[in-house]
């Protein structure tokens, strides 16, 4: 729902937002003219603000997976929608893991582009210098064809211009990791539960059988980032919500119309639970000298040399999507609860590099998603291994 087709009203997730956008966002014509049917929008927590899809207005999304368990977020619907067979593909907003944790959930494939890659003209952001736009797919395959069609620089979205133009991802489906490096990433692995661990293991040992170089190799500051992704989001919702979807940096800019609907929630004053204490507790930080903000952008450039360094030994960086498999319906409580889901994936929002989630099996009936990071731009590499994966 916080990717605008045109004329299709909006929530975002929202008790407190209407919005009924004027035209569609550069994805979606993207999508269109390549040939693709729009089959609708999709129920989403509440402004991309949380991880289980039970914070939506429209109501809880079930998980077609698992029955009883949440499907993932943020982008849950998305997610759901796909593993119900209701569309081949769908897409995604992914601000600490809100593509890959649904896929994770679901069983489906989730990629995550590099950061400016994919345009965000007609998205209703949660945090500028974070968000991705990418596919949630039945398949590698699938999400490599949505990928080729959205990727690429936007004249609309001024964050996009100098990006590369697309590639041949659906070939890189098929290419194999023969010869690739893997660096299996050990704080991920030490901190995820045994049983999916297990199952990424196995996957791993399948990618050297098949030709692939596997090690482990350690990330320093890594448990670091999902507080550090917290704090940036918070601050820029905080003070884009604020100011009415002004935008004070590199962005896409906002429209009178979104502007305009942003002021009239303002004035309703009635967002949920979740996005009010988001506001409240972050436009209090945001109104005193910004130095919490400042100390997390300085711990993300830190980890983000750190993890250059590390892609610069390893094509990929394997972990698990998620530490758990898909947990019960009101099972994952508060900030804790959120950083807690988010541990594997949000490192790389701060980084921009791309990760895409792919099921390497299943653990008591729940699927699990082995993720697989890569250099900048480099979404091919991360596909090869998806593609590796779903043929073991």
């Amino acid at each position: 729902e916080n990717v605008s087709v045109a004329g299709v009203p909006s929530t975002c997730g929202s008790p407190g937002f209407e919005y009924e956008p004027p035209h569609n966002a550069t994805v979606v014509d993207r999508l269109v003219d390549d040939g693709a049917t729009l089959v609708g929008t999709t129920n989403m927590d509440e402004f991309a603000f949380y991880i289980t899809g039970e914070t939506c207005t429209h109501g809880r999304i079930e998980n077609p997976a698992v029955d009883g368990c949440v499907p993932g977020g943020s982008s849950s619907g998305s997610g759901a929608a796909v593993a119900a067979g209701f569309a081949d593909a769908a897409l995604g907003t992914d601000t600490g893991g809100s593509v890959r944790i649904p896929a994770s959930f679901c069983g489906v494939v989730g990629v995550k582009p590099t950061h400016q890659r994919v345009s965000r003209f007609g998205v209703v952001d949660l945090s500028q210098s974070l968000d991705h736009v990418g596919p949630l797919a039945r398949d590698a395959e699938t999400a490599a064809r949505v990928l080729e069609t959205i990727v690429g620089p936007d004249a609309d979205d001024p964050s996009t211009r100098g990006t590369p133009e697309p590639e041949a991802y659906v070939n890189a489906v098929d290419e194999g990791v023969a010869d690739l490096r893997i660096g299996v990433v050990d704080e991920a692995m030490a901190t995820s539960g045994d049983a999916v661990s297990d199952r990424v293991s196995a996957a791993v040992d399948g990618l050297a059988d098949a030709g692939a170089t596997v090690e482990e190799t350690s990330l320093p500051g890594y448990a670091t980032m999902g507080p550090v992704v917290g704090a940036i989001a918070g601050l820029e919702f905080a003070a884009f919500v604020g100011t009415n979807g002004a935008s004070l940096a590199t962005g896409t800019g906002t429209t009178d119309a979104l502007r305009d609907a942003l002021e009239a929630a303002n004035g309703r004053g009635e967002f949920g639970e979740n996005v009010t204490n988001l506001l409240v507790t972050n436009g209090a930080v945001a109104d005193v000298d910004g130095s919490p903000f400042v100390a997390a952008k300085g711990l993300q450039r830190e980890f983000t040399r750190t993890v250059r360094e590390a892609l610069d030994d390893y094509d990929a960086l394997v972990t698990p999507t998620t530490p758990m498999a898909a947990p019960e319906f009101g099972t994952v409580q508060g900030i804790d609860g959120l950083l807690r889901v988010v541990e594997n994936t949000a490192p790389f929002n701060c980084t921009g590099t791309p990760a895409v989630s792919v099921p390497c099996g299943r653990v008591s009936g729940k699927p699990v998603g082995l993720q697989a990071v890569t250099g900048w731009n480099d979404e091919a590499t991360g596909l090869a291994v998806a593609g590796s994966v779903e043929r073991l």
